[in-house]
């Protein structure tokens, strides 16, 4: 039967609408321009339903918005439940401020359809979110049993690392790296397993030896390093329950809770002290700490090893529990010139300008050394300078010259003159100080 020209006109002009709707739709996507392509979809819904792609788009695209409202009331009209639940799990983390309740449908998913990839993945990524990792790894020994990729192997690596397991993470990095070698998040996460790999060494090292406070503190020293801040984190105070005034060990303790969890940084590192914005410390800074705990463990009264300790603590941006040390000193020796020299150094770094010419007073009046005057009244006028005051900066400089000519202080005398505008005088101080 041949159809009336009126009606296959028509055919006609719908087929070419749908075809432009299509396009659009298309543009829009390549254009990321979500609100477009969230409107064009609707037209397209609106002749065609029960298209289960385009649904799921849409979904997808207000929870990308975000409008969870909108995106759950598509839900009904999508047949696959696998979708259906990671959307509706993705509403109750985001909207609900629930992961529990995001975990439990992914957990149900999961366990009806173990073959849905996608569901797993989710799952997973949650589970790390929750820090449920022991529970990761069983979802990703699952995914990657059924199908390999790197991305889950480095994930496992990751879950592995966490649970204190360097061996079996290092054994995940190397399948990731020999399938996607030149990958980005391979090659981004590289040197973080070198340095779990170093880690491990150490650590089945300080295993063969006798349980001991500062075995315990490097053993927390080296988990932090590969990355394992929960090992790291009682290692720590395992140590501190034997030197509950280890420095070490206050600073391992706070820089692991800070690896936890971002929201104990300020309360950790308060409580201990410890500036964890500082980079880690190096394995000699470490090892010069510890030294000095352990004397203090047996006679906290040792003045030098207190100096010792304070001097390792400012040589790794530790102001605070340096200038806790030094105070300690200074209570019992108020004439300690060691101590006061410290002091004013501690004073520099922490911007105590007030403090750092009240300790030189001390010094001065006590007639410290030569080389001790000339370096703090050098230190003073740097601070003065960074501070902007040029001539007072410039007075100490001629005062630490007066002591003794260094080099340093020709050179605080030069900067000073040239922001004076004294360019004959700069030119002169300059020439004394040994630069061309």
């Amino acid at each position: 039967m041949r159809l009336p020209l009126v009606l296959l006109t028509l055919l006609a002009a719908l087929a070419s609408a749908r075809g432009d709707l299509a396009s659009q739709i298309a543009l829009a996507e390549e254009a990321r321009d979500t609100h477009a392509t969230i409107e064009l979809l609707r037209r397209w819904l609106d002749v065609h339903p029960n298209d289960q792609e385009a649904l799921q788009r849409q979904a997808l695209l207000w929870l990308e918005v975000p409008d969870f409202d909108r995106a759950a009331h598509l839900l009904p009209g999508i047949s696959d439940p696998g979708f259906v639940a990671r959307a509706k799990a993705d509403i109750a983390r985001r909207q609900g401020g629930s992961l529990p309740a995001a975990l439990e449908i992914l957990r149900a998913r999961w366990a009806s359809a173990p073959e849905d990839a996608a569901t797993g993945r989710q799952l997973s990524r949650d589970l790390l979110a929750a820090s449920l990792s022991g529970e990761q790894v069983a979802v990703l020994d699952a995914l990657i049993a059924r199908k390999a990729d790197a991305g889950l192997l480095l994930d496992r690596a990751d879950a592995k690392r966490t649970l204190n397991d360097p061996q079996g993470a290092l054994a995940d990095f190397r399948k990731a790296a020999s399938m996607d070698p030149d990958g980005q998040r391979v090659q981004s996460e590289r040197p973080g397993f070198e340095r779990l790999q170093a880690a491990a060494g150490h650590l089945a090292a300080l295993a063969k030896l006798a349980a001991k406070p500062q075995t315990e503190i490097r053993k927390a020293y080296w988990s932090l390093y590969g990355g394992m801040a929960g090992p790291a984190l009682a290692a720590a105070r395992a140590g501190l329950a034997s030197w509950p005034e280890s420095a070490a060990g206050k600073i391992l303790e706070a820089r692991a809770r800070t690896a936890l969890g971002p929201s104990d940084a300020d309360r950790a590192g308060t409580e201990r002290m410890v500036d964890v914005g500082k980079p880690m410390e190096s394995p000699e800074v470490l090892d010069g700490i510890l030294d000095a705990d352990a004397v203090l463990a047996a006679r906290k009264d040792d003045t030098s090893a207190r100096i010792d300790r304070a001097g390792w603590l400012t040589s790794a941006g530790q102001n605070a529990l340096a200038h806790a040390d030094i105070e300690a000193v200074l209570a019992t020796s108020p004439g300690s010139i060691p101590a006061l020299h410290l002091a004013v150094t501690i004073s520099r770094r922490q911007g105590n300008f007030p403090a750092a010419t009240a300790y030189a007073g001390r010094l001065e009046k006590l007639k410290a050394p030569r080389a001790v005057l000339c370096d703090v009244f050098t230190a003073l006028g740097q601070m003065a300078f960074e501070q902007s005051n040029f001539p007072l900066a410039l007075d100490f400089a001629e005062r630490s010259l007066g002591i003794g000519s260094t080099p340093l202080a020709w050179e605080l005398k030069a900067a000073c003159h040239t922001r004076l505008g004294q360019l004959n005088e700069a030119a002169d101080a300059t020439k004394k100080a040994g630069r061309p």
